[in-house]
């Protein structure tokens, strides 16, 4: 049994489910829908988390954009796969959607001013004067000087909350030799061995970097 996504992807029953269970399904029904965290509590919560920085590239009418986001993960080695979460409504998720292929550069410590751009509520992120010189214009656009890119065909996307998780079959993937990765901390970009500060648990905004 399958259900259909937002995307036209599909969600499948585990293999391992046996033919008389219920399919796992992501949605409830209002009468039915599980207690949430405070929003406030939750970010403050997320926030202590430290996670690499990458850019999920894409092209948008031939032109390569990009937004920052740190909601990505390997999700298997055998095929290689990966899964990136964007806000449903962004102009990446839609072009990604269209497309059927997007790219997943790992940004380096001195790319902080590029992980601003890329995460910049309503700007353009085009990015043109960031990206190498495209020898296959049907690959995912790669940020000169990252730590490393990953081409990937897009397999699933599954709609969660207002967020939809796009995964990724990793095409080509290629690795600096050297490099050290920009960080995000405490709602702040930061580098390995960098000053952590004291931050208390006052309100703040609650955008995410994943539109």
């Amino acid at each position: 049994m399958t259900a259909r996504t937002a995307f036209g992807g599909r969600h499948r029953r585990p293999p391992s489910a046996a033919q008389g269970d219920d399919p796992v399904t992501l949605g409830t029904t209002a009468a039915h829908a599980p207690a949430s965290a405070a929003v406030l509590d939750y970010a403050e919560a997320m926030s202590t988390l430290a996670s690499g920085v990458v850019l999920v590239t894409c092209r948008l009418d031939g032109r390569p954009w990009g937004v920052t986001i740190t909601a990505f993960s390997s999700v298997s080695t055998d095929p290689p796969t990966v899964l990136v979460s964007l806000g449903t409504e962004g102009i990446a998720a839609r072009a990604i959607a269209a497309t059927g292929r997007f790219g997943v550069s790992v940004l380096a410590a001195q790319q902080r001013p590029l992980a601003r751009l890329g995460s910049a509520p309503g700007a353009a992120k085009f990015l043109e004067p960031f990206v190498e010189a495209a020898c296959d214009t049907g690959a995912s656009p790669v940020v000169a000087g990252s730590l490393a890119h990953l081409d990937c065909d897009l397999v699933e996307a599954v709609a969660v909350a207002d967020h939809t998780v796009f995964f990724g079959r990793v095409r080509t993937a290629r690795a600096a030799r050297a490099g050290t990765p920009l960080l995000y901390h405490r709602r702040e970009y930061r580098t390995l061995g960098g000053p952590a500060r004291a931050h208390p648990p006052i309100a703040r905004s609650l955008g995410c970097l994943s539109n």
